[in-house]
């Protein structure tokens, strides 16, 4: 999401799914939320977006 080198400065859970852009402030806690945050979509959008990646069928599809 930014120019930067710094090892740790983004960190991802991956036990509670809870992830943090340390050099940002931005957080999070699942996948969904991590989905918009590196997509720049709405909770929704990400929702339908992690669905697609994994191959589930959204109920909007259906």
């Amino acid at each position: 999401m930014r120019d930067d080198r710094r090892r740790g400065s983004f960190k991802v859970n991956v036990a509670t799914g809870k992830w943090g852009d340390f050099a940002t402030g931005e957080r999070g806690g699942d996948l969904v939320s991590l989905a918009a945050y590196l997509f720049k979509l709405s909770q929704a959008e990400a929702a339908l977006k992690v669905a697609d990646m994994i191959g589930i069928e959204s109920y909007e599809h259906s």
